[in-house]
């Protein structure tokens, strides 16, 4: 495939992902007038965020295996299709059982098979030098999401209402994934795993000790990212009784630093802390760890917003070096599915956090404790990554054994 073919289709790729973003997003600020409109508690709307990773988290292996049997073209296309039709369904939202349905549905069928279909994208298409920041970029994309979904939701949601705000969206992705269809030639994506071969077994991957290094760090990572992002609104609108417009304003700046951070992780890190990844994601852990707590004791906007910037930012750094390490220390056959075990269960803190801070803000009535608690999961994410090996601990390591 030509280099203006592989161009156009990661643009449009990252187009793709940022309705993945988009999709997480809008359900942060749309809760708001939801609970209002259907009575929701804090706990429920921590359920709502909850119940779209729970599926997430279930169905990832699953399409990490389908993905190399279909081909990563085919995966992410339906899966750009099938999140806009159930945002179209989640605007016909009448009760607080049918929103954790479609919530469930979005994480199972549609958001599930994307990240891992994207990484075996760009381990097969893309040069190996290129392939950790088109990686990192490709996840900046939840930056990108951050900027224009509150801009643009949140006025849609004060004008015409939170259902008609999801038809109208549903409608624009619908639109990007047909874009998608016909933009990705038909010979890029393909499968890794012909009918006549044999995928790479389960067992072959869960005896890899880097696969649950990363799911651990993962884990607790994703707990960090979207205990934070899932609340941020409710934190805003909550504590300082900000209006929607000028919290999304707000929520928009938080995305830009969110962009620029995980670009930031792929470009220089691929320059200046190359093989040194897991070192950047504990300082980035440990500053996010540190802000988070400082948060928890800020009582002046300007000074939470300062400090919520700089934990989204070592958030989305910490984040996307660690997710650009599967497409370079696993093998081609391999990504796919290793990458969707990571994200999988990784992402399951992405399940827990939102429900453990609904919890948390029930039963205090403030915001005091969720804070300590993500500042916790970041230093516990830093802290499980100095485990990961890369190419270069994993070559001293079979030194030593030679030695022996």
């Amino acid at each position: 495939m030509g280099k203006s073919k592989i161009n156009r289709s990661l643009i449009l790729i990252f187009l793709g992902y940022t309705c993945v973003y988009l999709d997480k997003n809008i359900i942060s600020l749309s809760v708001i007038p939801i609970a209002q409109d259907l009575g929701i508690n804090a706990g429920q709307k921590g359920l709502i965020l909850s119940a779209f990773f729970l599926g997430y988290t279930l169905f990832q292996i699953p399409f990490g295996f389908l993905g190399n049997r279909l081909g990563s073209r085919k995966i992410m296309t339906l899966a750009i299709l099938l999140i806009g039709v159930l945002m179209i369904c989640l605007g016909f939202g009448f009760s607080l059982i049918y929103l954790l349905m479609i919530r469930f549905a979005a994480g199972s069928f549609a958001h599930a098979g994307y990240p891992s279909a994207v990484s075996a994208f760009v381990t097969r298409e893309v040069e190996p030098a290129k392939r950790g920041s088109v990686q990192s970029s490709m996840i900046a994309s939840s930056g990108f999401a951050g900027i224009v979904g509150p801009l643009l939701v949140a006025p849609l949601l004060t004008l015409v209402g939170w259902k008609t705000t999801y038809f109208v969206y549903g409608v624009i992705v619908l639109v990007i994934g047909f874009l998608m269809i016909k933009g990705i030639p038909k010979t890029a994506g393909e499968p890794i795993v012909s009918a006549n071969q044999s995928n790479i077994s389960f067992f072959q991957v869960i005896k890899d000790r880097n696969v649950w290094i990363m799911v651990l760090a993962a884990f607790f990572i994703n707990a960090a990212v979207y205990g934070m992002t899932g609340w941020i609104a409710s934190y805003l609108v909550d504590e300082f009784n900000l209006t929607m417009n000028r919290m999304a304003m707000l929520s928009a700046l938080i995305g830009f630093v969110m962009m620029i951070s995980a670009m930031f992780a792929g470009s220089m890190i691929g320059r200046h802390f190359k093989d040194r990844e897991k070192q950047v994601i504990l300082i980035a852990s440990a500053l996010g760890g540190l802000v988070a707590f400082l948060l928890s004791k800020s009582h002046s906007l300007v000074l939470s917003m300062l400090f919520l910037a700089l934990a989204v930012a070592a958030a989305s750094i910490g984040f996307a070096t660690l997710m650009s390490l599967p497409v370079k220390l696993f093998a081609e056959r391999e990504v796919s599915t290793k990458y969707s075990i990571i994200n999988a269960v990784g992402v399951s803190g992405g399940f827990f956090a939102p429900m453990i801070i609904g919890w948390l803000v029930n039963t205090s009535g403030s915001y005091g404790g969720a804070f300590s608690f993500i500042a916790l999961v970041f230093v516990l994410a830093g802290l499980v990554s100095l485990a990961i090996q890369t190419k270069d601990s994993k070559q001293a390591i079979g030194e030593l054994e030679r030695q022996k």
